[in-house]
């Protein structure tokens, strides 16, 4: 039985990409899952070739226009499809399985994008992106740029002498305050920024309760600009019921920032660095010149 050009690829979708290989697939048809992914593209100067991606693609603000395939974590199969793509990137937990199942078996070709957790993994993220478009030479350019950015930012992080304690409250739903734990971006981010998450006794994210919260004693309180707008803004987040008793939101000491930037794990990482820096510390603790991120 002689396999398919395009069956070969997808079953060799997830072994390291050799420079051959990466030449050998058809990337002019792009659909890129995961917003992280996603601003690599543009980042790499590469799309030209974006038919389509999934709605956690919020930047840059061309994304926007892009045909939508379905959250990462509940893509549409049919919806792919229809965009007859040659290639789909997706992040490390894009799904569900059966969905991407169903992909490789109409024959697209599929190339899974490890998650990042610290900027060694963004530079790993990029090589991935650049090799498999076949852009190295714009991956290096791009990576040696990020790690410039991101070095600037550690260097002037470690000369802080607080470490403010951050409790990251991901959602609000039935009276229910969900944190985050271990392992997560967002312990990630607030390591990279200079603070530390009140919870480190459970992985992921988890319901937590009042008395929890008033336990942890944290210093500020940080969330999603989508889920502070989501209920009511932020003088409406400060007086929910589960919030009212700690000291932070007593004093409004509440963080909000853009999800993708703060937990995406991409080119624009070190930015997401130095903006939670200056508002966990305080304009006047941190002078840092980071240069602007331009496309490779």
């Amino acid at each position: 039985m002689t396999l398919s050009r395009r069956a070969l690829l997808a079953g060799l979708a997830a072994t390291p990409l050799l420079p051959s290989l990466a030449a050998a697939r058809d990337t002019s048809r792009l659909v890129s899952v995961g917003g992280s992914v996603t601003e690599t593209v543009y980042f790499l100067s590469q799309d030209s070739r974006l038919i389509g991606a999934d709605t956690t693609s919020l930047y840059p603000a061309a994304a926007f226009d892009l045909p939508k395939v379905g959250y990462m974590r509940n893509l549409s199969v049919e919806g792919v499809l229809s965009l007859d793509p040659s290639l789909m990137l997706a992040v490390e937990g894009s799904g569900p399985p059966n969905a991407l199942d169903s992909l490789r078996a109409a024959g697209l070709d599929l190339v899974m994008v490890p998650e990042a957790r610290d900027i060694d993994g963004v530079v790993r993220k990029i090589e991935l992106v650049a090799d498999v478009l076949g852009v190295p030479d714009k991956g290096n350019t791009l990576i040696r740029d990020v790690e410039i950015r991101a070095k600037t930012v550690s260097d002037a992080v470690s000369g802080l002498t607080k470490t403010p304690r951050v409790l990251f409250l991901l959602d609000f739903r039935e009276g229910s305050l969900m944190a985050a734990g271990r392992g997560t971006a967002a312990e990630a981010i607030i390591a990279l920024a200079g603070g530390q998450l009140v919870f480190d006794e459970f992985y992921g994210y988890k319901p937590i309760s009042t008395e929890s919260a008033l336990g942890a004693d944290c210093d500020v309180i940080l969330m999603m600009d989508q889920t502070v707008e989501r209920l009511g803004g932020l003088t409406a987040v400060l007086e929910l019921g589960p919030l009212q008793p700690l000291r932070a939101a007593q004093e409004g000491r509440l963080i909000s920032m853009d999800g993708l930037l703060m937990l995406g794990f991409g080119p624009r990482t070190p930015d997401a660095m130095v903006e939670l820096a200056g508002r966990l510390h305080g304009p006047d603790a941190l002078s840092v010149d980071l240069p602007a991120l331009t496309p490779a």
